[in-house]
């Protein structure tokens, strides 16, 4: 699927390009802009969990079976699997100066079942059956970030530019079965229904390149720009990835302080492998919002 790709390429490279023109135009005017810091030897870190509930668009080929993907994010937390655990989403950072260490884990297992029924134009014949999956998805992402660019934005408060590198690792199992009917015949030997079942897993790890800029709103108060892109052919064939997030303090002492944060997430990969009955393909955009709590100390 190739929506969106040269848009959220150039939006990438834009963004680095603007923001490394806006802060030399900062360092002339600004007298408080400053480079970034050394190294020091102290670590502060971060954790934070958080809700995702994202819409699902795209195309999905198990053994050679194609299916579109059109799922709203009600249907995503109506479809989590309760059997064991449905989701959990949470990311870590360990920042020392200007080097940052991070690791985010995204993971959900759906299931659901729907039946159908359809009549013929003469009201003989009817088609009707059920159709179920399971898919479960984990996205692990690990990387880390160098601070290329501190200082004070006039007008807009403080703010830091990051650059990214890192891999993405991708599980997917899925599993699709039908049961279909056809009734208004004579019956057939073996009886006239129809069963088909298909199930795959694939993992698969995208190397990523992207940027983030953290601009203090405010004292509390803070907005994350982030995006990245991948893929390259090493695992998928091609992958972005987009968030901004305002976060705003609920609470601080001495020894930590506590955000919330809200935000919008979307995801988009493109991949496949082997071919005809063998084939597996997931070619999706997964976009919704995100809200969480981080704890700092």
């Amino acid at each position: 699927m190739e929506w969106g790709r040269s848009g959220w390429v150039s939006t990438v490279f834009l963004l680095t390009s603007f923001q490394a023109v806006q802060s030399g135009d900062v360092h002339a005017a600004d007298a408080s802009s400053t480079a970034p810091q050394a190294i020091s030897g102290d670590w502060t870190f971060s954790f934070t969990t958080y809700g995702w509930t994202p819409w699902i668009s795209g195309d999905l080929t198990v053994k050679g079976r194609s299916f579109d993907v059109d799922v709203t994010a009600r249907q995503v937390l109506e479809a989590l699997d309760w059997s064991g655990v449905p989701a959990w989403f949470s990311y870590a950072e360990a920042r020392n100066g200007r080097i940052a260490l991070f690791n985010d884990i995204a993971y959900a297992q759906l299931s659901g079942s729907g039946d159908f029924a359809k009549t013929g134009p003469l009201g003989i014949l009817t088609l009707s059956g059920n159709v179920s999956a399971e898919y479960e998805q984990a996205i692990v992402e690990f990387g880390a970030a160098y601070e290329i660019w501190s200082g004070t934005i006039p007008g807009m408060g403080t703010a830091e530019y990051d650059v990214l590198a890192g891999g993405r690792y991708w599980h997917q199992d899925a599993t699709v079965s039908a049961n279909f009917d056809l009734s208004g015949l004579p019956p057939l030997p073996g009886g006239g229904g129809r069963v088909f079942a298909r199930s795959g897993s694939v993992d698969w790890v995208d190397p990523f390149i992207g940027a983030r800029l953290r601009q203090q709103l405010a004292p509390g108060q803070s907005l994350t720009v982030r995006g990245d892109i991948g893929g390259f052919d090493v695992g998928s064939e091609f992958s972005w990835h987009a968030v901004a997030t305002y976060a705003f303090q609920l609470c601080a002492t001495d020894r930590y302080t506590i955000d919330g944060y809200l935000g919008y997430k979307a995801l988009s990969v493109d991949y496949s492998e082997g071919s005809g009955a063998d084939r597996y393909e997931f070619d999706a955009v997964q976009h919704g919002p995100v809200m969480g709590a981080t704890v700092r100390f």
